[in-house]
């Protein structure tokens, strides 16, 4: 009886404590307090921003407003999280809301204040001075934060597949990132994405929710998730790497037993949560190079396709439009596929063709088609050709260079309405000849000449001999000057490498007006593609326009060479932030809104048009 007595006291007296603790607790003051993990910060480092209110209840403040970031890359946040503790018998709460940063250079760098509204007012963080140096910072880690490491141990671990590691040029390989655990992981976030230098991305799977596997590693047994499912194309030969991807988890496991009777009480009884960081091994990748003897017309096409070029209509008249559609279908890297060029009569008018693609990536094998829709006008009556049309590609299976060939196209073309031409000052309009019998009467003054005159022995006999001699001249000179530039490559493709650019922009801004969401927002496809027009646009460019192969192509040889043709730093280093976020929106899609991609697609045209300028002027 006593010791229930006892224990009654305790447990009573217990709960006179919380609710004491809880009326103290809604009379503290509220603050707002700004903190990072760990400062300096290294410059390849990621850190934690926090921004903590204390005492402002379970439901925390509203109104949130960020100071400003922009030194830093946002690498996801805000996190938030709540805590109640009792101290002394007085009781207090906090709302946390976190943010993982990287920086973007070193220096020093003042994060403002921040502001939220809560019990009726306004709050401010104070100012906060973050120091980024070069290479990296060791960080003192908590002992029980290292215990808690030390427990998860190998017990989780990324890792990244692929079915093959020796290739030709433009074969597919299937990469997979799969998670292996034997603790329990709350959640994850990919913190860094891979790099794919040197390949042609297609993404196959990101799983919202994964469905676990179970696999023996090492004579363990672990529970296994796909994260990531990638097909990539190499662009060029040689031995290319896969860079490791890195992802956060939050891992809960139970901390190891204590004697303390007082902390056995209060500890959580379904364990502590610690936040983890996974990182995969890099992958090498020999891609061996395309056999020589390419026909002519072969653009980089490896697998296996077919072709179909049709028109709408086999009978049209004069000025009125045919659409001829060239269709490529088969395995391989649809996307990348380029139409052949047709060749259409000296009297039709063509117009840039409009491309569709539907893309299957199922069982392991991306396939699909690609149309390009060609808008024809003929000018003049008459049987017309279209020449037949040739796509050369490596197939796979049989190791050797394959050209589809389509039948020749024949159009009989009828003379339609004439179109009236408009004569300059006046709305009168030339008259048409009716019949060869009956013409107009011209009531005009007639042009008469003395009849002892001869032509050969005026001026203008001698001009309109000597005109053809001087067509023809002009003729073989802009003949020469046309070899001239043929010949020379480089400066070809760096007079186009604007209008190159143009076209790749006006494809991404297609895809950014298209709406497919309940609220008039892109699919997650549509933000894809998007931002795959967008980088492709970037990088033809910048290849064209310095002239540098693709073998020897990257970011790091693109900036070399901009900076030593005097091309700002603040411009390169805007390029670089661009295309890194292009990479990181193809492989994480989610959160980017229609405002974010209008963002990008302006930040394109900024760019490339600066760029013209200023490489112009050099």
């Amino acid at each position: 009886m006593r010791h229930a007595f006892q224990h009654r006291r305790f447990v009573l007296g217990l709960i006179s404590l919380l609710l004491a603790g809880a009326a103290l607790g809604r009379a503290q003051e509220i603050t707002f307090e700004a903190a990072v993990d760990r400062n300096p910060v290294g410059a390849g480092d990621q850190f934690t921003f926090s921004l903590v209110l204390s005492n402002a209840g379970t439901d925390g403040g509203t109104n949130l407003r960020l100071p400003d970031l922009g030194a830093f890359r946002v690498i996801s946040g805000p996190n938030r999280s709540t805590s109640m503790q009792i101290i002394n018998g007085r009781m207090s709460s906090s709302i946390t809301y976190s943010y993982v940063l990287q920086p973007r250079t070193t220096g020093s760098f003042t994060v403002g204040a921040a502001t939220i509204e809560a019990g009726g007012t306004t709050h401010a963080t104070k100012p906060l001075t973050i120091q980024v140096v070069k290479g990296g910072v060791q960080r003192q880690e908590p002992a029980d934060t290292v215990d808690m490491t030390s427990v998860i141990g190998d017990n989780l671990f990324l890792k990244a597949t692929v079915d093959k590691t020796r290739v030709m040029q433009g074969e597919q390989i299937n990469l997979t990132f799969k998670l292996y655990t034997r603790v329990s992981v709350l959640n994850y976030a990919v913190e860094k994405v891979p790099s794919m230098r040197g390949f042609w991305s297609e993404d196959v799977e990101t799983p919202k929710n994964i469905s676990l596997s179970t696999e023996v590693v090492n004579g363990k047994q672990y529970r296994v998730g796909v994260i990531k499912r990638l097909a990539l194309f190499p662009t060029q030969a040689g031995t290319l790497e896969i860079s490791p991807m890195e992802v956060q988890t939050t891992v809960q496991v139970q901390p190891k037993r204590s004697t303390d009777p007082f902390e056995s009480f209060f500890r959580d009884p379904f364990g502590r949560n610690v936040n983890y960081m996974v990182k995969s091994a890099p992958v090498k990748i020999s891609a061996s190079p395309l056999p020589a003897g390419a026909p002519d017309g072969f653009k980089g096409a490896v697998g296996q396709f077919a072709m179909s070029a049709t028109v709408d209509r086999r009978t049209t008249r004069t000025n009125e439009p045919v659409t001829l559609m060239i269709t490529i279908s088969g395995t391989g890297n649809i996307k990348l596929l380029e139409s052949p060029e047709p060749e259409v009569p000296p009297d039709f008018e063509r117009y840039s063709p409009k491309v569709t693609d539907s893309i299957n990536r199922g069982k392991g094998k991306i396939s699909g088609s690609k149309t390009f829709e060609h808008l024809l006008i003929p000018r003049y009556p008459g049987l017309k050709v279209i020449k037949p049309l040739t796509f050369c590609y490596y197939d796979l299976t049989r190791r050797e260079y394959v050209t589809l060939r389509s039948p020749q196209i024949e159009l009989n073309v009828e003379q339609g309405a004439m179109a009236t031409p408009q004569v300059g000052g006046g709305a009168r309009a030339d008259v048409q000849l009716l019949t060869q019998d009956i013409r107009f009467i011209k009531i005009s003054d007639p042009s008469l000449g003395r009849r002892d005159e001869f032509l050969h022995t005026g001026g203008l006999f001698v001009v309109l001999l000597l005109l053809p001699l001087a067509g023809f001249a002009g003729a073989f000179v802009f003949a020469k000057q046309r070899q001239a530039e043929m010949r020379d490559q480089a400066g070809y493709r760096n007079r186009r490498a604007i209008k190159v650019a143009q076209r790749g922009l006006k494809q991404a801004e297609y895809l950014l007006k298209e709406r497919s969401g309940s609220k008039g927002e892109p699919s997650t496809l549509q933000r894809v593609r998007f931002y795959a027009e967008v980088s492709r646009a970037l990088w033809k460019y910048l290849g064209d326009k310095l002239a540098i192969p693709q073998s020897a192509f990257s970011s790091e040889r693109a900036a070399e060479v901009l900076k030593a043709r005097s091309v700002d730093q603040g411009l390169i280093h805007a390029l670089r932030v661009l295309l890194e976020s292009c990479d990181m929106a193809r492989f994480a899609p989610t959160g980017l809104d229609l405002a974010a991609m209008q963002k990008t697609y302006e930040e394109a045209r900024r760019i490339i048009i600066d760029l013209e300028k200023t490489l112009k002027s050099s």
